[in-house]
């Protein structure tokens, strides 16, 4: 009954939250921004009834509204760039204000605007800059756009836009504490969060990789970029899925003018110098000092095209890169295997060696691909001798071996807006193509390399309409597609996740410093992870009061070729061991690598700005996060398995081989189906996470407080990261 009493808790807070946005089940993150201020007149009196007016300055767009009893004027849900603003009322001059930026999910408050006593057809341009630190919001969001993008230094061509994110305060790399995806670098902290807890979208489009975390499309070409912005602390509710930060990269759109680009670049060896570590610690495939960089050959080329279809009211922007990477990757280890001579060694010594039989199909020397060489000692300069059961002088050493290790990478983008006086429609995709041949995730000198294929897509769609001049609405749909395969190589000894059951075992050694041969047990796999989503953002000012609410609906359905351990692995102590086939452990796993993963994420949120004064702002705000359990397709796959006895893996009755003793007396009883399944993990529907927070600009302390220009903000934020 409790439960009961809970769950119309929830479905009455929901069923609340839809009848407040009027929409259907949405997403709430952030695409646009808002623009906000105080009219005043020459005295600082409030000025009721003034008339403003916002144009964006690419596309012409005009929106209008009028300040309240308290001199306040906002204009929500807007789309990014830059605006002027132009206030006018009776008996004074009209103000203009230009080259306001406006940043996906910040609000550019432009604080009091003063008006002079005059004719309202004559103009007076507002000198004073827009305030470089909010006034109005406790979260912090940090935007990259313009000149930054194209001269920054450690983003061009493909390097990556998250390491921006370096270079703001409460941000430092994860450094080697890597395990996520990331788009340039290491991938980046926020605030002593780990890596995985950052929030990842595009043009507020959900860019989330459900499996590893980080980006699952990767935007890193700064022309198609129009702002990077990151939000480090206190964000609003709107902003439900991680507690480290948010990521949104928003695409480029056309404008009023017609702009292009060609650009490229070409780093080849023939051209480089050494570098320092290349020069003092880099060797040759024989182990010799390098006299010359690696080969390498590395071009980059891409175009962009943007402008009207039809002025002021349809517009388009293209653009399409792609970067060819050749190279030869030296795959080396130090790691000891039985050298050529060695071999032969061991080959007279143990004949009919069932181990030594395999070691000759599947070990270091037995790929023939990328010729590997035995290398000696680093230190000692020699090979290592060792004594393998009866016989000494077994010749052992590391290997060496080169292949080709090139990468293809195509991306291109679309993107249409179009504008009515009161609706606003865009639809943007993108495609990247990644193929990153012969990669090494660390058998690739025992002849294992990975090859890594990756196509990823995103479409969007949105529509804003102005209800009014004070209320605004905003939804969208999406669908992203993330396929990736982490399996097959140049040299055929590694199968694609097709052939998940057709890889070589996996054979390691406990004792540290032996060469471990055959893929690595959780090698070939493969997901597809498919993400459907809504959104919706609902904005209402009303006095001193913004009002905003949504509801948010993904859906994620994850097919995985999956299972670690299905073509076995063995582990032997040392080569002894080994010879005499005495491993310590065996594993094999037994089930069906293909799984269908299928998650339903649900957020709702609302919350309320509220400007208490002139210099003094909170931000209230609540939000409900539910997410699924995909784990329970274990549970769903496991019970019908192990009711049939036909079918089931585990013993139905105990007995000594289960129990481990003869006399337990438990032996003869029936093991409850509950014990031989994957438990049901349920999902919680209490995730309310309330969040308050206040952005306090002080007007008195002088040059103490940077004469009125100082904000102070703080705040609570409880959040539910995905389990």
């Amino acid at each position: 009954m409790q439960n009961n009493h809970r769950l119309r808790g929830v479905v009455l807070v929901f069923a609340a939250c839809l009848a407040l946005v009027w929409c259907i089940p949405s997403v709430g993150q952030v695409l646009k921004g808002s623009i906000s201020g105080t009219v005043n007149d020459p005295q600082g009196a409030v000025v009721a009834g003034a008339q403003v007016k916002a144009t964006n300055s690419a596309t012409g767009t005009v929106l209008s509204t009028i300040s309240d009893s308290s001199g306040l004027f906002r204009f929500n849900l807007i789309p990014v760039g830059d605006y002027k603003v132009e206030v006018s009322a009776q008996g004074f001059k009209t103000a203009v204000q230009n080259n306001i930026l406006v940043a996906a999910g910040r609000d550019s408050g432009l604080g009091a605007i003063k008006l002079t006593v005059g004719e309202a057809s004559t103009t007076i341009e507002v000198t004073a800059a827009a305030p470089l630190i909010e006034t109005t919001q406790s979260q912090v969001t940090n935007t990259f756009a313009g000149t930054t993008l194209t001269t920054f230094a450690g983003i061009q061509e493909n390097q990556g836009l998250d390491n921006l994110a370096l270079f703001v305060p409460g941000v430092v790399s994860v450094r080697d504490n890597s395990f996520s995806n990331t788009n340039g670098g290491a991938g980046f902290s926020v605030n002593g969060l780990r890596g995985r807890n950052n929030d990842q979208q595009i043009d507020g489009q959900n860019n989330n990789d459900n499996s590893v975390a980080g980006p699952g499309v990767f935007v890193s070409d700064t022309e198609f970029v129009q702002q990077y912005v990151l939000i480090t602390n206190q964000f609003g509710p709107e902003y439900g899925r991680n507690a480290g930060s948010v990521v949104n990269v928003i695409t480029k759109s056309g404008s009023n003018a017609w702009h292009g680009s060609i650009y490229g670049s070409e780093n080849n060896s023939v051209l480089n110098a050494m570098s320092s570590f290349q020069k003092r610690f880099d060797t040759d495939r024989n182990g010799l000092p390098l006299t010359r960089p690696n080969r390498l050959n590395d071009e980059f080329a891409g175009f962009t095209i943007g402008g009207p279809w039809v002025k002021n009211k349809l517009f388009f922007f293209s653009g399409f890169n792609q970067e060819i990477t050749s190279t030869k990757g030296i795959f080396h280890s130090d790691r000891l295997t039985p050298t050529p001579n060695g071999l032969a060694t061991l080959a007279g010594c143990f004949p009919g060696s069932t181990g030594l039989a395999a070691f000759q199909i599947r070990g270091p020397f037995a790929i023939s691909g990328g010729d590997p060489i035995p290398t000696v000692d680093p230190v000692s300069k020699t090979f290592t001798t060792l004594t393998v059961g009866a016989y000494p002088n077994v010749e052992f050493g590391g290997v060496t071996r080169v292949l080709q290790a090139p990468g293809h990478q195509f991306n291109f983008t679309n993107r249409v807006d179009w504008q009515t006086s009161n609706d606003t429609i865009m639809a943007r995709y993108l495609f990247n193509r990644g193929n990153f041949f012969n990669n090494d995730f660390g058998d690739g000198a025992a002849g294992y390399p990975i090859s890594v294929p990756a196509l990823s897509q995103a479409t969007l769609v949105g529509w804003t309409h102005n209800l009014s001049s004070r209320m605004v609405n905003e939804a969208r749909v999406g669908y992203t597609r993330l396929n990736v395969d982490f399996g097959g190589n140049s040299i055929g000894t590694v199968p694609t996740s097709n052939g998940i059951g057709n890889a070589p075992t996996r054979v390691t050694f406990s004792a540290p410093g032996f060469l471990a041969f055959g893929p690595a047990t959780n090698l070939p796999q493969m997901r597809i992870v498919n993400t459907y989503q809504a959104q919706d953002n609902w904005n209402f000012v009303a006095g001193k009061h913004t009002f905003k609410a949504g509801v948010n609906y993904t859906f994620q359905r994850t097919p995985n070729v999956f299972l670690p351990a299905i073509n076995g692995a063995f582990r032997f102590s040392n080569w002894n061991a080994f010879m005499a086939n005495t491993p310590n452990l065996v594993q094999l796993a037994s089930g069906n690598p293909n799984l269908d993963f299928r998650e339903h994420d649900t957020f709702l949120y609302g919350g309320d700005d509220w400007k208490i004064g002139r210099n003094l702002t909170l931000n209230l705000g609540i939000t409900w996060s539910y997410y699924g359990q995909p784990a329970n397709l274990f549970n769903q796959i496991t019970v019908p398995r192990e009711s049939d006895p036909a079918t089931a893996l585990w013993a139905t009755t105990s007995s000594p081989t289960t129990t481990g003793s003869a006399t337990s007396p438990i032996n003869g009883q029936p093991i409850p189906l509950s014990a031989r399944t994957f438990p049901v993990f349920p999902a919680p529907k209490n995730s309310f996470g309330p969040s308050l927070g206040f952005a306090w600009s002080p007007q008195w302390g002088g040059i103490l407080t940077g004469d009125g220009k100082t904000t102070i903000r703080g705040g609570y934020r409880l959040l539910y990261d995905p389990p």
